[in-house]
C-alpha cells in the first residue's frame, strides 16, 4: 500500500486527519516503549533531547491547561451576570478582584508546583507533557458542550493519554 493511499483513506475517515496520524503515532511510541523496540526508543529519546531547550513551553502550555480548569470551576460570565463558584458578583469591581486576584495566587501555585512534578514524574517530560495538554486541552474546550460527543475526537483523546501515561507505566 502506497503512502498515498493511506492519506486518502485518512482523508475518507469521519475524523480529522491530524487526530488518525497523531494516533497512529502515540501507538508506536507506546507499543516500541512497551516492548523496548531499541530503534524507535532512541529516537524517541532523541527527540526529547533536541527539543529540551523548548521544555519550558510544554510546562506552560499544562499550565495554562491547568489554571483553564480552575477558571471554569469557579467562575462563570453571562451577558448580565458574572459569578464564582455559587454566588453572584455585584459589581466589576469585585468581579476584577477575583479575576486578577484569585487568578493570580492559583497561577503562582500552579507555576511552583508544576515543573517539579513534571519534572519527577516524566521520563520524556516534552513528549509526555505534549499529550497530557493535548489530552486535557480538548477535554477543558469541551468541559461547557452538554452535547458533545466525546467519539468524534476519541483518536487525539486517546492518543494524547497514551502519549501523557504510558511511558511512565514502562520505563
Amino acid at each position: 500500500m502506497e503512502l498515498i493511499d493511506i492519506h486518502r483513506r485518512v482523508k475518507a475517515s469521519n475524523y480529522k486527519p491530524w487526530q488518525i496520524y497523531f494516533l497512529g503515532i502515540s501507538v508506536l511510541a507506546a507499543v516500541s516503549l512497551y516492548f523496548d523496540i531499541g530503534l524507535i526508543h532512541s529516537f524517541l529519546r532523541n527527540i526529547e533531547s533536541y527539543l529540551s531547550p523548548l521544555d519550558w513551553m510544554v510546562i506552560l502550555g499544562i499550565q495554562g491547561v491547568l489554571i483553564g480548569f480552575v477558571a471554569e470551576f469557579f467562575y462563570e460570565q453571562g451577558d448580565g451576570y458574572a459569578k464564582v463558584v455559587n454566588d453572584l458578583f455585584g459589581s466589576k469591581d469585585q468581579t476584577l478582584l477575583f479575576r486578577v486576584g484569585i487568578m493570580t495566587v492559583v497561577s503562582g501555585i500552579i507555576t511552583m508546583v508544576v515543573p517539579t512534578v513534571l519534572r519527577a514524574v516524566t521520563e520524556f517530560l516534552i513528549i509526555q507533557t505534549t499529550g497530557a495538554v493535548i489530552l486535557l486541552g480538548i477535554v477543558l474546550i469541551h468541559v461547557e458542550i452538554r452535547d458533545w460527543n466525546a467519539k468524534t475526537e476519541w483518536p487525539a483523546i486517546v492518543a494524547g493519554g497514551l502519549l501523557a501515561i504510558v511511558p511512565s507505566l514502562v520505563i
